[in-house]
């Protein structure tokens, strides 16, 4: 029974990192992944089963990667907005640019 309340408390702080990041808060990430190092420390000194613990193992190694590129993914997508942003300025500042010089002519 506690076996399964840890498990179930660590794929409950994996889901809150994954729950973070559909959200954009970006800064609870690394206070949630501390919090998941923790508990799994506890649980893999409490746990006796080595193929449990590998289990559990294996299944956060899954969610981390997972997490990784979703993460690496957003950040790509938010440098591209963040490129296309600037590329807008840049062509907003030089039409006005164009516009004065055209009014002064």
């Amino acid at each position: 029974m506690e076996r399964e309340r840890q498990q179930q408390q660590l794929y409950a702080l994996v889901e809150a990192m994954n729950d973070a990041l559909d959200q954009k808060r970006w800064r609870r990430l690394p206070g949630l992944h501390q919090q998941v190092m923790r508990d799994f420390h506890a649980y893999a000194a409490w746990e006796t089963d080595a193929a449990a613990l590998h289990k559990v193992k294996s299944k956060l190694l899954m969610a981390f990667e997972a997490l990784i590129e979703r993460r690496t993914q957003r950040a790509e997508e938010l440098k591209a907005r963040m490129d296309k942003h600037q590329q807008n300025q840049e062509g907003m500042l030089a039409y006005s640019m164009v516009n004065l010089i055209s009014e002064k002519a």
